[in-house]
């Protein structure tokens, strides 16, 4: 079985997405900054295949791509999951009319933003390129921004395991710096980069890293922007190993509004706590949570 993605910009051919590039979009790791900033209907194909030949078509699925400023996909994605679980959590309401009401208006909800349904046209355009009776049946390709990844040798793995050993202590200082001995850090790293040409990068990326640190700091302190409430359920082990079983987020519009979805989330999930798994709930900044959501 083989996969294929098509995307459908209004008034233009098609575009066909190669499995690279869908991969890096769903993963945060490419974009299309050509697309930045629309909605975007997208049809996928699953493919019955004798060796590398498709044979039939057994699945197609068309969802509307929401990119963001950047030409990514990734939070865009997130939202479309989050309504579509909403549509499905059992309502709370003992009145029954309520109960299958707010379930249908949210899968219509789902529909007009997430969902599209091809025409015969755009159906025939998609199977011409699967089989192709002349080369302007095949689709040209969209390319992204991430560059192919070259082999990592075993000397390259090794030389940056080595470096890599000492970065958690080099994160640990950063970030146990309060603002004061932070902005002092900042102009002292970003001047030793220009005085000490050797190290030059390496002082310019803790310069980076500090001011990253003053930024999370600076909004933590204020209750608005762009917060995210999460609770994460742990299976720890007999060496203090824990292992993340589950994870639930809500993007929320204040550090108010972050602690409110803390405290449901934790709520609902409190009864997978037991002897050996926990149940933690935290707001994060979005700068937090963009780092944390890739873990």
């Amino acid at each position: 079985m083989s996969f294929r993605h098509y995307l459908f910009p209004d008034g233009a051919e098609p575009w066909r997405l190669s499995h690279r590039l869908v991969e890096g979009l769903v993963t945060g790791t490419d974009a299309l900054p050509q697309l930045a900033g629309t909605r975007q209907r997208v049809a996928s194909v699953w493919l019955e295949t004798d060796g590398k030949t498709p044979v039939r078509i057994l699945r197609t699925e068309a969802s509307v791509w929401a990119f963001d400023h950047e030409g990514g996909i990734r939070e865009g994605l997130e939202e479309s999951f989050t309504d579509v679980m909403r549509s499905i959590e059992p309502s709370g309401h003992s009145n029954q009319t309520v109960v299958q009401l707010a379930p249908r208006l949210s899968k219509k909800k789902i529909e007009r933003d997430h969902r599209w349904e091809p025409t015969k046209t755009e159906i025939d355009r998609i199977v011409r390129d699967i089989w192709p009776k002349n080369k302007q049946d095949s689709l040209k390709q969209l390319k992204g921004v991430s560059q192919r990844k070259p082999p990592l040798t075993v000397e390259a793995r090794r030389a940056i395991g080595e470096i890599a050993e000492s970065f958690w202590k080099t994160c640990s200082v950063v970030d146990s710096l309060k603002e004061p001995s932070l902005k002092g850090f900042i102009f002292e790293a970003q001047q030793r980069s220009k005085d000490d040409q050797d190290y030059e990068h390496l002082y310019r990326a803790l310069a980076e890293m500090a001011e990253r640190r003053l930024e999370i700091l600076r909004r933590r302190r204020s209750d608005k922007g762009t917060w995210y409430a999460l609770v994460e359920v742990t299976h720890w082990n007999g060496d203090g190993i824990g292992e993340i079983l589950e994870r639930f987020h809500e993007k929320c519009a204040s550090r108010q509004h972050a602690v409110a979805a803390a405290r449901r989330l934790l709520a609902e999930h409190a009864n997978k706590f037991s002897v050996d798994v926990t149940v933690e709930a935290e707001i994060l900044t979005d700068l937090e949570w963009n780092a944390r959501r890739d873990d």
